[in-house]
């Protein structure tokens, strides 16, 4: 037995978790704008209670770049969209990823969110399973609060890339940037304003990669383009930012409005319209909600 005087060093994955708490925090400080007060103790506190990073995926209102107010800006963070090129990786060649490194070297900016690396990817234990889903709730205020770049190869029907830049374009001001490879996106998003979500997705055969994902971007669609109907682009943002951020079970009350995201119900100056449910993730399984 030795005795030496010396405590017991932590265990390496201690030490590393540890060190990238407090950058993290100390990152969070740095971006804050001075005339912002972000709710930094939330994040904070469960990261500072956290021991690894199986202890940090069992959170449970928590991801990886908290999108609360100011945290995010467009200042500072950038939305990656992009396809995936196979079910196993994204860009097996890195031919996109040269694009982004291009578009981002003349830019000023600390923060890239790309799905690839900011969410568990497969296999996934039980507890980044849960993760993952909590990842794809939260996805939407990332969008509509960061600045958004895409390179997309020849247009194919992808759903979840139709979904994030119609979350960027109904939510933000500004428009975005117009290159060839948006235009069949920002014309089918027109087409679903016109005619409905399921008309234009069964029309141009949309799809996802993993079909038990297709909920989440077709709900939010649906939502999107009947809070269009009524509201304007701040209205919107102030909905889906309390839809993201407030895990309401039940009917959610603004001026004029009555909105159940579970029953797919949105009620308009007494006007009940529907619109495909949100799913929920519990017990590392999904719930039996319906699609309309």
């Amino acid at each position: 037995m030795s005795n030496s005087s010396y405590p017991c060093a932590s265990p390496p994955h201690r030490v590393a978790w540890t060190s990238l708490v407090d950058r993290s925090i100390a990152a969070w400080d740095e971006i804050a704008a001075d005339d912002q007060t972000p709710r930094r103790d939330l994040p904070r506190s469960m990261l500072q209670g956290c021991h690894s990073l199986d202890d940090f995926h069992a959170q449970n209102d928590y991801v990886l770049l908290p999108a609360l107010p100011g945290f995010v800006m467009r200042s500072d963070c950038f939305f990656v969209s992009h396809f995936w090129r196979t079910q196993e990786h994204p860009d097996p060649d890195g031919e996109y990823l040269c694009l982004h490194q291009a578009e981002f070297e003349p830019q000023t900016w600390s923060y890239i969110w790309v799905d690839w690396t900011c969410m568990p990817q497969n296999p996934r234990s039980s507890p980044k399973e849960g993760y993952f889903h909590r990842c794809l709730r939260t996805v939407s205020a990332i969008i509509r609060n960061c600045g958004f770049v895409y390179f997309h190869p020849p247009f194919e029907p992808r759903l979840w890339i139709l979904y994030e830049i119609t979350e960027y374009v109904l939510t933000c001001s500004g428009g975005i940037g117009l290159i060839t490879d948006i235009e069949p996106f920002l014309t089918h998003m027109d087409e679903m304003l016109k005619t409905g979500v399921q008309a234009t997705l069964a029309k141009h055969a949309y799809r996802c990669s993993f079909d038990l994902d297709r909920q989440y971007p077709t709900s939010r669609l649906e939502l999107l383009v009947l809070l269009r109907r009524f509201f304007d682009i701040d209205s919107i943002r102030k909905i889906m930012d309390h839809v993201t951020w407030f895990r309401v079970s039940g009917t959610q009350y603004y001026p004029g409005v009555e909105l159940n995201r579970y029953e797919g119900t949105l009620v308009v100056n007494g006007a009940m319209l529907r619109f495909t449910t949100f799913p929920q993730w519990g017990d590392g399984k999904y719930s039996q909600a319906n699609c309309l």
